[in-house]
């Protein structure tokens, strides 16, 4: 009898143990999900309003917020589609930086690329990390 109680009390516990493992896998993946999702938004934001400073004349700043929003619009697509691992979704993603940068300095006159340039080139030296 005791050990009928035993093993029983043993399997529930296995079970509760084994059952525990995933959510507990869930839940510290999703609890680094939001610090590199804020991470990547602030590099965004940054981003964005580096090439606003570029003093946009009015027939850019349409053109510009087009890029934009067609890209966030991509990003999102990237970032929830299950198919892809996450190699693909980093390549992916490394196509769409290039295809944006592409599409903005075909929006940008040669100062303001010359300037993009620059400020994206201090902004790398900046969040380096220090040796």
């Amino acid at each position: 009898m005791k050990i009928n109680r035993l093993c029983t009390g043993l399997v529930a516990f296995g079970m509760v143990a084994a059952l525990s493992v995933p959510a507990a896998i869930a839940k510290s993946q999703s609890a680094s999900d939001p610090q590199t999702a804020t991470k990547e938004a602030g590099m965004r934001d940054r981003f964005q309003t580096t090439v606003e400073s570029l003093n946009l004349t009015d027939d850019q700043k349409p053109k510009v917020d087009s890029i934009f929003a067609d890209a966030k619009t991509q990003r999102k697509a990237i970032f929830s589609d299950t198919t892809l691992t996450d190699d693909q979704k980093k390549t992916k993603m490394k196509e769409l930086h290039q295809s944006t940068m592409t599409k903005l300095n075909g929006v940008l006159t040669p100062d303001q690329q010359t300037e993009l340039k620059t400020k994206m080139a201090t902004a790398r030296e900046k969040s380096a990390p220090q040796q």
